[in-house]
Order: structure tokens, then C-alpha cells, then sequence
């Protein structure tokens, strides 16, 4: 009897446990992306608010030291351009005689408070009331040496 020699078929294509198969690693790999993606907007969104928030703390302070923003303790006032961003200002006696410690805080509360910045500085200044004081000393204590002179 001859035998015929019987030829294993290989297939062409795919089985369809390797489609589903890489069908799941696809997808994975695409949902993590995508949550890599939401953490990225989350962290900009973050680092611009801190950034603004860092701005608009270095301008309250910068008023309060030219004078245009008087030395009085301020609590949660609202910023004329932005009802989002409060700002608050404590003026407290300083580390050493006529100085004053000025704390600027500012504070960023979005819709629904799920996304909150706050940042806040402090310095330490010569107490203006105490260079006043001298400076009016100084005054008249000139305007008696001219009548004396007189």
C-alpha cells in the first residue's frame, strides 16, 4: 500500500484569541494614556494658577510698600478684576524695634472648589510711622535753629 504523505495546512491568518488578545493591550495601553494626558492638564492648570497666584502676591505687596495700599490688616478681600482670587494683608510688629513683618496671602478657590491655589509672602520693612516721626523731628527741630538764628 502506498501512503500518501499528509501535508500539515498552516493557516494564514489569525486566531481570534490573538485579536482579543491584543485588543485588551491595545486598550490598556490607551486608557493609560489617556489618564497620563488628564494628569498633564491638571498639572498645567496647576502651575498657571500658582504662577498667577505668585504675580498677583508680589503686586499686593509692591502696593503696600509704595503706599498705595495703606498698612492695615485686610482679610479675604476680593481683587477688583477677579472675584475668584482673594487676597489677604497681616501687618504684625517685626523680629527687631520699628520694624513691621507684612504677610500678603493670597488665595484662588475655582468653580466647585476642586481646583485651589494659594501662595504667600512676608517681609520684613522699617516701620513708616517711625521715619515719619523722625523726619518731623528733624523738621523742627531745623525750623528752631532758624528762629534762633534770626
Amino acid at each position: 500500500m502506498i501512503s500518501i504523505p499528509t501535508q500539515k495546512r498552516t493557516r494564514a491568518g489569525l486566531t481570534l484569541l490573538e485579536v482579543l488578545i491584543s485588543l485588551a493591550i491595545f486598550l490598556g495601553a490607551l486608557t493609560a494614556l489617556s489618564q497620563l494626558i488628564g494628569i498633564g492638564s491638571r498639572a498645567a492648570v496647576q502651575a498657571q494658577l500658582r504662577t498667577q497666584a505668585i504675580l498677583k502676591c508680589q503686586s499686593k505687596l509692591a502696593e503696600a510698600l509704595a503706599g498705595a495700599q495703606p498698612l492695615e490688616a485686610v482679610s479675604q478681600a476680593a481683587f477688583e478684576d477677579e472675584e475668584n482670587w482673594k487676597w489677604s494683608l497681616d501687618v504684625q510688629p517685626g523680629a527687631y524695634e520699628n520694624m513691621l513683618q507684612l504677610t500678603v496671602s493670597v488665595l484662588y478657590s475655582g468653580a466647585g472648589e476642586s481646583v485651589t491655589t494659594s501662595y504667600q509672602l512676608t517681609r520684613q520693612i522699617r516701620d513708616p510711622a517711625m521715619l515719619l516721626d523722625a523726619a518731623n523731628t528733624v523738621e523742627s527741630a531745623s525750623d528752631l535753629t532758624l528762629e534762633e538764628q534770626l
